[in-house]
């Protein structure tokens, strides 16, 4: 799966992030956007399309699987290790928290009212919480442990956010990059 998400998930993001985003860039270029503030919301643009490829495209979609599987019981997996064994499944765990954390840095960087970390959570949880549902309803697993490796690879990258934030915050380009507004005298 994840050589897949490499040779076609990440051209796919890129490809279909440019031609999502543009409208964007038509709509705020009278704004003068530096161009880092472009790529911090282009990349939340691709970067989503990507974990929605991964976790619902790739490996085919069947609206009417044999059987569906919803764990609900958190840390299962310890007690009664999957048929995939305790190997596999520690790797599947370790994923799902690293596919997340971009979510943690770029949500707050994108959208100023996700700037508290509770929101940038509650965003987080939500988007987890879609996908776990969406996958339930087309032929694959949805698990509590995927959420909850989900939401703390979001606190995880929101941890970063906020070293980053603070280590930067005087930071000219960061304050771009975050989306600062030009003052009135050079905006054209």
């Amino acid at each position: 799966m994840f050589l897949g998400v490499l040779i076609t998930g990440i051209p796919l993001s890129l490809v279909l992030g440019a031609l999502l985003y543009f409208p964007f860039f038509l709509w705020k270029r009278k704004l003068h956007l530096s161009a880092l503030r472009h790529l911090t919301v282009y990349a939340l643009i691709c970067f989503t399309i990507l974990v929605f490829d991964a976790t619902l495209l790739i490996g085919g979609i069947n609206f009417m699987p044999p059987y569906y599987f919803l764990n609900l019981a958190p840390f299962e997996w310890l007690r009664h290790p999957y048929e995939m064994g305790m190997e596999r499944m520690a790797s599947q765990l370790v994923l799902n928290i690293l596919m997340f954390v971009p979510f943690g840095l770029l949500l707050p960087m994108v959208f100023p009212r996700l700037r508290a970390c509770w929101k940038t959570l509650l965003a987080a949880l939500g988007i987890t919480v879609l996908i776990e549902v969406l996958q339930y309803f087309t032929g694959r697993s949805a698990d509590i442990d995927d959420v909850i490796m989900n939401v703390l690879g979001a606190v995880m990258g929101y941890g970063l956010f906020a070293l980053l934030n603070k280590a930067l915050q005087s930071r000219k380009w960061w304050q771009n990059m975050l989306g600062a507004q030009l003052p009135a005298s050079l905006r054209k």
